[in-house]
């Protein structure tokens, strides 16, 4: 074997060597690009979901916020129309035992005390009524309050 063979047997490993480093770089290359491209897919696709689960909790959000409201008016609504009734229903008896105790009383100056002492009641009473009708509303609105915001508790745990 003479000495040119073997230089061209080398350049030709030589080469061999070469061009099989450059096919592997390329084939890193490219499997390195395949995997960038599906990471940006990937990537693109959980940050869809994640505005899609968003913008779901966002609608559950405002839909619980809407039920409380309403919840709440229905509250108010019941209030009125309990104080009211309690109102008349005092105003009835204070008015028949007014009427009774006028009856009974023979002189003006009993008849004065009566009607002091029931016009003292009444008004007592119609300010613990409404004392009475701001403290409910308040729990009321505070137990509508609590319950949305365990409901908005409870669904989050189970995501």
């Amino acid at each position: 074997m003479s000495i040119r063979s073997a230089v061209m047997g080398a350049a030709v490993l030589a080469a061999l060597f070469i061009g099989l480093q450059m096919y592997g770089s390329a084939q890193h290359k490219k499997g390195y690009d395949k995997a960038q491209a599906e990471y940006m897919i990937a990537v693109a696709h959980a940050e869809g979901r994640a505005r899609q689960i968003e913008h779901e909790l966002t609608q559950e959000m405002e839909a619980r916020d809407r039920e409380t409201l309403e919840q709440l008016e229905q509250v108010a609504i019941a209030e009125r129309r309990v104080a009211d009734e309690r109102v008349r229903k005092s105003a009835e008896e204070y008015a028949a035992r007014y009427r009774r105790d006028t009856a009974l009383a023979s002189a003006a100056a009993e008849r004065q005390a009566a009607d002091a002492a029931i016009r003292m009641f009444a008004e007592l009473l119609g300010g613990l009524d409404e004392a009475a009708e701001v403290y409910a509303a308040e729990a009321d609105r505070r137990r509508v309050a609590g319950l949305a915001c365990e409901s908005d508790y409870a669904n989050a745990q189970g995501r």
